[in-house]
């Protein structure tokens, strides 16, 4: 029974990431018309809470989660400014320093930080690092390293990519830390929440740091135009609620074996495959070459190796 619900959280993992995947596409597409980064940062979030917010009232679930969060405030206001607040800052202003392709690329560390974060954030069986949980993520980061170096002659220069990479390095830490507290926090106290609720509640926390972007943009450049309104709002839509509610789902399925949340975490390589083939289709980048195909290739052996039967007592409860 706990292989079949790990094997789901995996499933529900890859399909969020898939989701995930527009935030990449087109926040390089924004950034290369020139949509001000503030504004997409602060608008993705602020379209996600509107969303979010009818669809709860709708269900009402709305009332149970303002009052779990009164209970709490301020473990929501921190973590969900760290969540979909520090992190997406960081990953939108890296789109204006590289490709999509490697942004998705290197936010995949954080499948990586995630395992490593783990001793520090759990006083249980969770907090020691599973060593087999650990060497496949590396054998996915080689994958994604290749993939890496078969674009580095693009037309971005090195003192652009390395501020790409260091700005992604930081969400890649900033993402799992968040979402691991605020499930931690969610199960010390008892709270039953949907991933849905769940995710309202960390993007509410948020909004005083989206209030302060917006702010910030309007100041910087004035009034986003009707292109990056519509085109922030479709990945709220697909990133934000879809996206985050499918992953939101699968961390709940797996949260009680560090190395089941090790593998959900894996599956957002995912993420970089079809990054690559959706600018491939819509930017016109071009396909990478036999490095990076073997990259893709690394990447899709790593994932497999998590859900073949032989890794179902890696993904126990012990």
């Amino acid at each position: 029974m706990q292989a079949n619900s790990n094997l789901k959280a995996i499933a529900l993992g890859s399909a969020a990431c898939v989701f995930f995947s527009s935030t990449y596409i087109l926040n390089s597409f924004l950034s290369s018309r020139g949509g001000h980064w503030a504004w997409t940062t602060g608008l993705r979030t602020t379209f996600l809470v509107l969303l979010l917010l009818a669809v709860l009232a709708a269900k009402g679930q709305l009332g149970q989660l303002l009052r779990v969060m009164r209970q709490n405030l301020r473990v929501w206001l921190v973590w969900g400014g760290v969540a979909f607040g520090l992190s997406y800052i960081f990953l939108t202003c890296a789109a204006s320093f590289g490709p999509g392709w490697l942004v998705a690329g290197v936010f995949q560390f954080t499948i990586v930080a995630g395992i490593l974060l783990s001793p520090f954030l759990y006083k249980d069986h969770r907090a020691k690092v599973p060593l087999r949980a650990l060497l496949l993520s590396l054998l996915i980061m080689a994958g994604i390293a290749c993939m890496q170096w078969s674009q580095r002659n693009g037309s971005y220069t090195p003192h652009q990519l390395w501020w790409c990479i260091g700005l992604v390095m930081l969400a890649a830490f900033a993402w799992p830390l968040a979402n691991r507290k605020l499930l931690l926090h969610v199960e010390e106290e008892g709270h039953s929440l949907s991933a849905m609720q769940r995710v309202a509640g960390t993007a509410l926390g948020s909004l005083p740091v989206q209030l302060m972007l917006l702010l910030y943009g309007y100041f910087q450049v004035g009034l986003p135009g009707q292109g990056q309104l519509l085109t922030v709002f479709l990945i709220s839509l697909s990133s934000g609620v879809v996206g985050c509610i499918l992953f939101f789902k699968a961390m709940h399925l797996a949260r009680s074996s560090a190395a089941s949340l090790a593998a959900v975490e894996a599956t957002q390589s995912i993420e970089i495959l079809v990054t690559v083939i959706g600018e491939v289709l819509l930017l016109g980048v071009s396909w990478p070459n036999w490095l990076g195909n073997l990259g893709m290739l690394l990447i899709i052996c790593g994932l497999v190796l998590y859900t073949v039967p032989s890794r179902q007592k890696a993904l126990q409860v012990t």
